[in-house]
């Protein structure tokens, strides 16, 4: 039932002997992971009866600590302060350290069984291997696993009087954030709280995920049951179907390496109808079932953002998941007019004037329709283009640094900043343009503040008392409606007709009667100086068809993604476009280039002529060819019984 004391104790003083005194590996003593720690820890020169733990902290590094991982311990702070309420009989401290090993939230009960506690586990203290060798923080961020350490199998005498578990915690990307750990002093029993803190952990990374604020949250498991707990798989996806990131059950269950998250989509990963994601995305679909690439059947639940934030939180969750590795980086947008052709002459003639003579100017479009392009396209097209151009997005500030990012701060307004203090955009701007992105998602707070500043035509730092002048043009754009905002109290009415001197409204690429031309021309951009071979019937059919709801930045990415597979080709065809393009099942469309014009048929013989000339291209080989075609294995070998299905007919 239980393991004597006397028993693991006589194990870890027998290892110990072998190792520190004898210098010999002992061998089914002590765990392999404890084994391998101490041998990393004397690696680093560490000496067992080093004092290493009680070593001073500097207050500006704690500070910091504190500012670099402040996400992280608002996601596992939750879930901290329940696992202290269910362990604080068994004298259990709760600590969460970040990916280096550095304490930066530690939360204790008071009496004996926490003594010293709150000295160890101070904030910014490191606690892995290379500063105080084996520890159950230390092995679980190199073995990137969960771990027990218990008592002796510390490597430093000075912490012998402990047990700790440990599990570490990984971001949306599937890179190590951090680690929870419970720790008390040892009272020669077992150590029973893994699996608690391993449910608390998967809990922290569903909150990262949630944070990232996605067009569509998928929770799925093999076992119906475990939907809606911290054990299900979950990913977070964007308006285009772009994975954003996912938790560890997620990548467990669908053998997904970190690293090969990235540019993986709803069609890379499971084996279902285009428009499963599309109903999901527009809510109508809560529940169902999807197989995944490697055959496998999941139960699935289906979570759409809200529809009148959702576009500004997407805008962030991409440029988070950029940041992360998740997603491709695109190429910055040229201010070239080519996308705000759509907008009407007129409309784009009064805003130069009214920018030129300093009225600001409102941008209204749905994301990806080219705001920020316009705003740069009006900086440019004035006598301010040789002054900066500063774009703020102000839907994604962390709300406790979004007045020092505008009006920037001083020495010592606050702790971790820059020795001398630093300016913000409001100053950076000076004699060119500020660009205020997302404006509809401004906290209330702030659009008082901002208010003044156009008003009164100067501002002060955080934590100063000098005036600064601000002297720059205004330019702000939402994809919100400003006049629902204002009608619903979400948006300060004075505030609204300071900056809508001129609105302009940016039409979605779906409305634009352009489209064709367009797609030419960024085409052409996309190419540059390399070949740049032309759309087939098919393909153009197909592009001028679908319902862009990334607009022109989506059309970018689309025709990047299709210049690249269909490198060396004489066409851009149908197979080197994305799946999601393939949406409107059953809409006419030519099968080839080489078809003749008036010739109609179903877009699932578009699609099996796809797959025909990929496996040709590819030699029979099914899963080159299901590469070529950006599509998951398991729908090439459904593409594949379809065709030999219609083959057998005909």
């Amino acid at each position: 039932m239980g393991e004597l004391l006397t028993t693991f104790e006589a194990r870890v003083q027998r290892a110990r002997r072998d190792f520190f005194d004898e210098g010999r590996v002992p061998t089914g003593l002590v765990s392999d992971a404890v084994i391998r720690s101490w041998e990393r820890s004397r690696g680093q020169g560490l000496g067992a009866a080093d004092r290493r733990v009680f070593s001073p902290i500097s207050r500006r590094q704690v500070a910091w600590i504190e500012e670099r991982n402040r996400r992280l311990v608002e996601h596992a702070l939750p879930e901290m302060e329940k696992l202290r309420a269910a362990l604080a009989r068994g004298g259990w401290g709760i600590v969460c350290t970040d990916a280096d090993g550095v304490v930066v939230k530690a939360l204790f009960g008071s009496g004996s069984a926490y003594r010293d506690m709150d000295r160890i586990f101070e904030v910014g203290r490191p606690i892995g291997e290379s500063s105080i060798g084996t520890s159950g923080p230390g092995c679980a961020l190199v073995d990137r696993q969960p771990v027990v350490v218990r008592a002796a199998e510390h490597f430093l005498d000075e912490i012998r009087g402990f047990s700790c578990a440990s599990v570490p915690i990984f971001d949306p990307a599937g890179d190590l954030a951090g680690v929870l750990d419970a720790t008390r002093y040892c009272n020669g029993g077992p150590v029973t709280v893994l699996e608690p803190l391993a449910i608390a952990a998967r809990a922290v990374e569903n909150r990262m995920l949630a944070g990232l604020g996605a067009a569509l949250t998928m929770g799925f498991h093999y076992r119906p049951d475990l939907l809606g707990t911290p054990l299900e798989g979950v990913i977070a996806f964007a308006e285009t179907g772009q994975v954003l990131g996912a938790n560890g059950a997620a990548r467990q269950l669908l053998e997904l390496a970190a690293e090969g998250q990235a540019g993986m989509d709803f069609g890379h990963l499971f084996d279902c109808p285009p428009e499963t994601f599309v109903q999901a995305l527009s809510g109508r679909l809560a529940q169902g079932v999807v197989w995944s690439d490697g055959g496998l059947r999941f139960e699935a639940r289906f979570e759409a953002a809200r529809k009148g934030s959702l576009l500004a939180r997407l805008g962030e969750a991409a440029r988070t998941a950029q940041r992360a590795g998740t997603l491709p980086v695109m190429a910055p947008a040229a201010t070239e007019p080519s996308e705000v052709d759509g907008v009407a002459e007129r409309a784009l003639q009064i805003a130069r004037r009214a920018f030129q003579r300093d009225i600001p100017v409102l941008i209204n479009g749905e994301t990806g329709t080219g705001k920020e392009v316009l705003a740069r396209h009006l900086h440019d097209g004035s006598e301010r283009a040789g002054g900066p151009f500063v774009a703020i997005n102000c839907s994604s500030l962390p709300a406790g640094l979004i007045e020092s990012e505008f009006f920037g701060y001083e020495d010592g307004a606050f702790t971790g900043g820059r020795r001398g203090g630093a300016p913000g955009k409001f100053e950076l701007a000076r004699g060119g343009t500020l660009f205020l992105d997302e404006i509809g998602d401004m906290p209330l707070e702030l659009q008082g503040r901002l208010l003044r500043v156009l008003q009164e035509r100067s501002f002060t730092r955080l934590g100063g008392a000098k005036l600064i002048a601000f002297d720059a043009r205004i330019v702000a754009a939402t994809h919100r409606s400003l006049d629902e905002l204002v009608a619903s109290g979400g948006f300060r009415e004075d505030l609204y007709y300071r900056i809508k001197g001129v609105r302009v409204s940016l039409p979605a690429l779906r409305e634009r009667a352009d489209r064709e031309a367009l797609i030419d021309r960024l085409l052409a951009r996309e190419a540059g100086d390399g070949p740049c071979p032309p759309l087939s019937a098919a393909a153009r059919r197909l592009l001028l068809g679908y319902a862009w709801p990334g607009n022109i930045r989506q059309l970018g990415y689309v025709l990047r993604l299709a210049l690249t597979l269909a490198d060396g080709e004489a066409l851009i065809d149908v197979q080197h476009l994305p799946e999601e393009l393939l949406d409107d099942v059953g809409r006419p469309v030519a099968v080839t280039s080489a078809a003749p014009p008036d010739s109609q048929v179903s877009l699932r013989d578009v699609e099996l002529d796809a797959v025909r000339a990929a496996m040709e291209k590819c030699a029979g080989n099914v899963s080159a060819a299901a590469r070529c075609l950006g599509v998951a294995r398991a729908t090439m070998y459904r593409k594949l019984r379809l065709l030999e299905a219609a083959g057998a007919a005909g």
